[in-house]
């Protein structure tokens, strides 16, 4: 048993990866914003087909990335400006963000500088300046599950079994988490050698935004849970928290996610903050 609790002192003391700080910066506009757009492009629906075209660019090239399905809306200065890749804003939309660990619903993303640009060669898009977007999304309990399904998450489960002589002497089973009474409700199962049957341990907590990564605070622990050492288990439940999951797995060559603001309403998680795709991606 000794073994044990130093196991879990070792593996379960809280670890966090912080990202730095967000800062945005806004490409500054290099031409004019030409005031009289041709007369044939008004008319025609030239307009509407090269703005659609490059729309239909994004959302493939977002799908092939993220693995989402997504719709995105241009806002034009006019349709030679946009011939140059220069437009006004872009909204993205994805009802379910879905990518690794993350899963985020009702996902939207606008972009926040007043002049933005983009490269379309070859019916491909590139990024000469990072894109940076506000975003706001929710966690859901079928998101909850998506995490906890997720490989990124059964790794960690995984990770937590401590072997001897290939006898698994203890190993955290599959959780079972969900937002109830604007809280996370936990019921941990935990099986070890002691006893045939797992023992379970209930946590309720709420949530807060630390450095980039939703934390858990205010945490409660059931009165079965004094058979484990309270900071044992404490660190026990930040490695299995599926927030803390949300925003690491996304950030990748292509993209970057900011959290700035979290809180529990209507049991569900509301998020906030930036998502920025990379400079020079695709080049």
């Amino acid at each position: 048993m000794k073994k044990v609790v130093l196991f879990l002192s070792f593996l379960f003391i809280p670890s966090f990866v912080f990202a730095d700080e967000c800062t945005i910066t806004c490409p500054n506009e290099s031409l004019k914003i030409i005031e009289n757009e041709n007369a044939v492009a008004k008319f025609t629906g030239f307009n509407f087909l090269t703005k659609k075209v490059v729309e239909l660019v994004i959302e493939k090239e977002l799908k092939e990335e993220l693995e989402s399905k997504f719709n995105a809306d241009l806002e034009l200065f006019t349709v030679g400006r946009l011939k140059n890749g220069e437009f006004k804003g872009l909204t993205l939309k994805s009802k379910n963000l879905k990518y690794s660990s993350l899963s985020v619903s009702n996902f939207i993303a606008e972009t926040v500088c007043p002049y933005n640009k983009i490269v379309y060669q070859n019916k491909k898009v590139y990024y000469p300046y990072e894109l940076p977007f506000k975003f706001s999304g929710k966690i859901t309990n079928i998101d909850l599950k998506n995490t906890i399904d997720s490989y990124e998450f059964q790794r960690v489960l995984e990770k937590s079994a401590l072997r001897i002589n290939n006898f698994t002497s203890f190993r955290v089973l599959e959780p079972k988490i969900t937002l109830k009474d604007n809280k996370l409700n936990f019921e941990i199962p935990i099986k070890t050698f002691l006893s045939k049957e797992p023992m379970y341990f209930n946590v309720i907590s709420d949530i807060a935004v630390n450095k980039n990564e939703i934390v858990l605070k205010d945490t409660t622990f059931s009165s079965k849970s004094n058979i484990i050492n309270i900071d044992i288990l404490g660190g026990l439940v930040n490695k299995i928290n599926p927030v803390a999951f949300q925003n690491t797995t996304i950030n990748s060559k292509y993209c970057k996610l900011y959290i700035t603001n979290a809180k529990i309403e209507n049991n569900e998680i509301k998020v906030e903050g930036t998502f920025i795709i990379n400079q020079n991606y695709g080049r």
